[in-house]
């Protein structure tokens, strides 16, 4: 027996499965929203979809970061489309020039420098996560180029970080910066930490680029604001890194700051063959350098003749180095197997870890009054090498009075 008298409108019965499906959908989207996260804060890139490491089903993204890759799933990228209509400021062959990428809302980007004889220097920043799975915004030294760009056969892992091409393949330079500044060993802020504040391209041409991250970190019973400024000059295989630490409250700080790397020159992931180096010699065993004696120190890849099967195979020869620029100098700058502690080279423990020969920098105690300054200047790159000795040769760096002058007078 039907109980309806008469039959349902057809504009009715289209109502209810425009309901129907409406609903469904909206239980789908939802049932979707809650089994992933989603990540679309980074530049878009495409769509990557990965599986989840923090308890749901899926991530979806809008570009990867180093060490993500191994967890994609499925990816669709716009970067492939829009390189057809993109336009490409040209450049005179063999003629050195700049070329980046910076997101200012994130604080990451790349940058290339590229060489009168085919070479190029690539420097990526905060395009990484830090141990504690969480990543940093602003000039920091690590990361890889977006994904995308990975389909060019050329790039590998070995193009992170800071890494130098050679005309033929890539070499690793640098890899993700270990930052932090603290007030004691038991109170360290690592960059990831800090009140990101802003980021901006103060000066772009194809010579010269300056970026400038701004930060705060609470400290103690103050509060520090530290400005990060990276300055690039095209043809040369270093930037320079300003840091100006200003006590922004009403009560002395006193700081360590810290800056290091296990930097795998010549190979991403190894650490075999790293040696220590400073002007006139080399370090192959854990131990200081004097940071009042020599102006700079770095790590060569050339086999550690101290551990077994080292010695006469065939590295890199690659070397890079950090210098220290200015009055203020680090107290302490030492090679190591592991961060945060080193024997003296008396005691003759050889740099022998496969994966974390380090090289640390680090300054402090330092009184800084209540608004009262700081300025930390380093540089940052590959060093050249003697023709006739092959041994590690800094490449000759400074500040100029423009970029300075640029620098004094940005108000972040």
């Amino acid at each position: 027996m039907n109980i309806f008298p008469f039959r349902l409108p057809l504009f009715s019965r289209l109502k209810s499965r425009r309901l129907v499906v409406a609903f469904t959908s909206a239980c789908i989207f939802i049932a979707i929203y809650f089994a992933g996260h989603f990540d679309f804060s980074d530049e878009l890139h495409g769509f990557y979809l990965l599986s989840c490491d923090r308890g749901r089903l899926f991530d979806l993204k809008g570009d990867l970061l180093l060490g993500e890759e191994n967890r994609l799933l499925a990816k669709f990228e716009f970067d492939p489309i829009l390189d057809f209509f993109r336009y490409e400021h040209s450049h005179k062959p063999n003629h050195p020039h700049l070329t980046y990428s910076w997101n200012r809302l994130n604080g990451s980007g790349y940058v290339f420098n590229y060489h009168d004889d085919g070479t190029m220097l690539l420097t990526c920043f905060s395009r990484f996560r830090d141990s504690r799975g969480e990543i940093p915004k602003g000039v920091f030294v690590g990361g890889g180029l977006p994904y995308s760009k990975h389909d060019n056969a050329q790039l590998t892992m070995s193009a992170t970080g800071m890494a130098h091409f050679d005309g033929k393949s890539w070499h690793h330079l640098w890899c993700n910066a270990n930052e932090t500044i603290a007030s004691s060993p038991d109170d360290k802020h690592d960059p990831s930490t800090w009140d990101f504040l802003g980021s901006k391209v103060l000066f772009s041409d194809d010579k010269k680029l300056i970026i400038r991250s701004s930060h705060s970190v609470p400290f103690g019973a103050t509060t520090l604001r530290i400005d990060r400024y990276a300055i690039f000059r095209a043809g040369e295989n270093y930037f320079i890194l300003l840091m100006k630490l200003t006590n922004i409250g009403n009560t002395p700080a006193y700081y360590y700051y810290v800056y290091g790397d296990e930097p795998w020159v010549g190979q991403f992931g190894s650490s075999g063959g790293n040696i220590g180096w400073a002007k006139g010699r080399l370090f192959y065993f854990e131990g200081s350098v004097d940071p009042r004696q020599y102006s700079y120190a770095g790590m060569y890849d050339i086999g550690n003749p101290m551990i077994l099967g080292e010695k006469g195979s065939s590295f890199s020869g690659k070397a890079n180095f950090i210098e220290w620029i200015g009055d203020n100098k680090p107290n302490l700058v030492y090679f190591s197997n592991k961060e945060g502690q080193f024997a003296e080279e008396k005691e003759r423990v050889p740099l022998a870890s496969k994966d974390n020969r380090v090289i640390f920098l680090q300054w402090g105690p330092r009184p800084l009054m209540p608004r009262d300054r700081d300025f930390m200047i380093l540089a940052i790159g590959l060093a050249n090498k003697d023709p006739h000795s092959m041994f590690p040769v800094k490449p000759d760096v400074g500040l100029d009075q423009s970029d300075f002058d640029i620098i004094l007078s940005d108000s972040p």
